[in-house]
């Protein structure tokens, strides 16, 4: 006889977008923030070129920082 439950009570509310950022602890990298976002590398990274959302580089490297993004996100009503 097993002593496990047969349901696990989901008690916590799924995390939105902006929540899940404020979860990185790091600079994010463009495959971090495509995944997150739901679009292309090379979309994130055509857009960050562009100054629309907001990067930094680290030599040749653009990263992200996950405060300026939930950030950003937020002003442009996303939640």
């Amino acid at each position: 006889m097993s002593t496990f439950p047969l349901t696990v009570p989901v008690t916590a509310e799924p995390l939105s977008l902006v929540d899940r950022l404020k979860t990185f602890d790091r600079a994010m990298t463009p495959d971090d923030l495509s995944a997150l976002l739901h679009v292309s590398r090379l979309t994130i990274i055509r857009k960050a070129k562009k100054g629309i959302i907001p990067s930094f580089r680290v030599g040749t490297c653009v990263r992200f920082d996950p405060k300026a993004i939930a950030f950003w996100l937020k002003k442009h009503g996303v939640q």
